[in-house]
């Protein structure tokens, strides 16, 4: 089942990622959940669950803080149940232009085939160790 939570969690970034937002939402359970607390953002909530919530709540929030966004997945690999991406991000600051390179290291959970929970993590130790592995 590992491998499948895997290519799940790569289907549905790659999705996201090339702005299928109808087939990406498909791949999240109704009531996925987020926890983006180890890494917190300005005006980005903290905890929420749902995937509109996600949606707009977390996610849009987040990317209107930048232009030219643009992300690439850097690795997908098990994690004992779960699975860590690692997506490589570029983009500017709105506000202030500043440019801002970086790999954001998330903590996926599937349950039933679906996407159910997502962490966010500064690297992939700490998800590793969030896992209850080691790097």
């Amino acid at each position: 089942m590992s491998q499948e939570n895997v290519d799940l969690i790569r289907r549905g970034t790659e999705l996201w990622l090339r702005g299928d937002f109808e087939r990406w939402f498909e791949t999240l359970d109704p009531e996925v959940g987020w926890d983006i607390s180890t890494h917190p953002l300005p005006d980005v909530p903290n905890r929420g669950h749902g995937r509109e919530a996600l949606v707009t709540d977390m996610l849009g929030t987040y990317l209107s803080g930048w232009t030219d966004y643009s992300a690439k997945i850097k690795e997908v690999f098990e994690a004992g149940e779960q699975v860590v991406l690692v997506l490589h991000e570029r983009a500017t600051m709105r506000d202030t232009g500043v440019p801002l390179e970086r790999d954001l290291v998330q903590l996926w959970a599937v349950r039933e085939g679906k996407v159910a929970f997502l962490r966010v993590f500064r690297t992939t130790g700490e998800a590793l160790e969030a896992a209850g592995l080691s790097e």
